[in-house]
Order: structure tokens, then C-alpha cells, then sequence
């Protein structure tokens, strides 16, 4: 199996387990601090975007390197 391939779906992984801790009743210590420094919707936001969207953008780069390096073989 191509390593970017096992980046990509440690990356989607990654996406899911944020995903599900975010809308979890349960607040974690993470989302906790940035919404008391960033105020909660910019804290929300800033936990989304470091949390899932950089974690998804990693994914797609890398399901995308995967599969043209297997599709040149």
C-alpha cells in the first residue's frame, strides 16, 4: 500500500474522532481554552478549522497523491 495512502486515512480518521468529539455533549480542555480566550463562536470556529478542515485538507491532498501513484503504476 502507498504511504500516502495510510496519511490519508489516518487523516480521515483524524476528521472522524474530531468530528465526534466536537459534537459531543462533553466539552473537552482544547475547545474549553479557546472559547474562553477567543470568545465561542470565533472559538468554535477556530476549533473547526484546526481540528477538522486542516485535518480534511491533509486527507484529500494525500487520497489524491495516493491514488496517481498507483494509477501510473
Amino acid at each position: 500500500m502507498d504511504i500516502d495512502l495510510v496519511k490519508a486515512i489516518f487523516a480521515t480518521y483524524v476528521v472522524g474522532v474530531s468530528l465526534i468529539r466536537l459534537l459531543d455533549d462533553n466539552e473537552y480542555f482544547r475547545l474549553t481554552a479557546m472559547k474562553k480566550v477567543w470568545g465561542r463562536s470565533r472559538g468554535l470556529m477556530l476549533h473547526f478549522l484546526s481540528q477538522v478542515v486542516v485535518p480534511m485538507l491533509f486527507a484529500l491532498v494525500f487520497f489524491c497523491r495516493g491514488i496517481m501513484s498507483v494509477a501510473t503504476f
